[in-house]
């Protein structure tokens, strides 16, 4: 359900589930990886479904988007009744229902995106080969080797009036000489974006991304340590700098304080959790709140079952015993107040006209850090 969609920014994501064995010929017959696409406007998405038998002699299923950077996403549920084959994917209330060919080697049909979601046209085959090892690839230089694009950098850029993105970008060199790169977009929690075209002839770099219609054109500075020129989205065009890091960009900056002072009241460092409540559609999500040297707030939301993207506050705001959280990407903003012992935030989520209640307790990290 389009809805349902409070924090989801990607076109996809799959929940967490299994699926059942039905008659013979059964959806053991499905194990293995399959390998589709979808078209989305101009846009075309590679999708790689693996089914896998597990222990427990049941079937569970995971899809991958590699333009999305998404890898290893559970579905809710894998149905087969031959030839009838349905993906069932929750965040977005939508599924895929197609059909298996005779060979049992194809099927296809459409995805559809909730009620009154026009039907996309997909297609999986099974895969004829097994997946290729990753090339290696180095981001750091040998002593003396000349300076390139690779490495790890960070920028940032005002995407709308006021709305500043965050980004990082991982460019590796490959053994061949040619580059790959990854962007992370922290403030729509996109991480590890793979470029769909990258070339480099020094100083002159080009990156694109068909997930985002984007590119950017740059030069390499002559020290090396910037790389400076135009993201274009969509016919718009904005001024960007990447500064080189000694390690790959981050969504929340480093040296955070998470432990909170058991001597004082009302801390607001730590880990959290809670549950949005959306017309029946329970969204648990966990959030993350450090404490720089400056006494400045910084943090990140994960909501578990809209994909386990990570979001950082673009504002974290304490006073008088109460909290104000913001998203301003997504136009979200959490208001509540810390009990005394500061083990509870009681308070509202705003996104939209009508305001749901939330609930933040005392979590810890090991729980923040699980993949569900």
């Amino acid at each position: 359900m389009k809805h349902l969609a409070i924090i989801l920014l990607a076109a996809f994501a799959l929940g967490a589930g299994g699926g059942a064995r039905a008659a013979s010929p059964s959806a053991f017959d499905l194990v293995g990886k399959w390998e589709g696409g979808i078209e989305f406007g101009r846009m075309k998405f590679t999708m790689i479904l693996r089914v896998v038998k597990t222990p427990g002699n049941r079937i569970a299923a995971t899809m991958e988007m590699p333009e999305q950077g998404v890898k290893d996403m559970p579905l809710a549920a894998l149905l087969f009744n031959h030839p009838e084959v349905r993906l069932e994917f929750d965040q977005m209330g939508g599924a895929f229902t197609g059909r298996l060919n005779a060979a049992g080697d194809e099927f296809a049909g459409a995805f559809e995106d909730g009620p009154g979601g026009k039907p996309m046209e997909a297609k999986f085959k099974r895969a004829s080969e097994d997946d290729k090892p990753e090339p290696v690839k180095t981001y750091t230089f040998a002593k003396d080797e000349p300076m390139d694009m690779r490495g790890y950098w960070g920028g940032s850029f005002e995407a709308f009036p006021g709305m500043i993105l965050n980004m990082g970008l991982k460019i590796g060199r490959l053994p061949d000489g040619t580059f790959s790169a990854h962007l992370d977009i922290f403030d729509q929690g996109a991480l590890s974006i793979p470029a769909t075209k990258v070339s480099y002839a020094k100083p002159a770099a080009t990156m694109e991304w068909q997930l985002f219609q984007s590119s950017f054109e740059a030069a390499l500075s002559e020290d090396g340590q910037s790389l400076s020129g135009e993201w274009k989205q969509r016919g718009r065009g904005a001024k960007l700098t990447f500064k080189r890091l000694a390690k790959p960009a981050t969504a929340i900056p480093e040296g955070l304080s998470f432990e909170p002072d058991k001597r004082g009241e009302e801390d607001l460092r730590g880990y959290w959790k809670g549950t949005l409540d959306v017309q029946g559609q329970v969204l648990r999500l966990k959030i993350r709140i450090g404490r720089a040297e400056d006494s400045s707030y910084a943090g990140s939301m994960i909501s578990v079952d809209q994909g386990g993207r990570e979001f950082p506050w673009s504002s974290i705001a304490k006073k008088d015993g109460k909290v104000r959280l913001e998203l301003k990407m997504l136009g979200a903003v959490f208001s509540g107040a810390i009990n005394k012992a500061g083990t509870e935030i009681d308070g509202n989520w705003e996104q939209g006209p009508n305001p749901l209640p939330l609930k933040l307790e005392r979590s810890t990290k090991a729980e923040f850090e699980k993949s569900n």
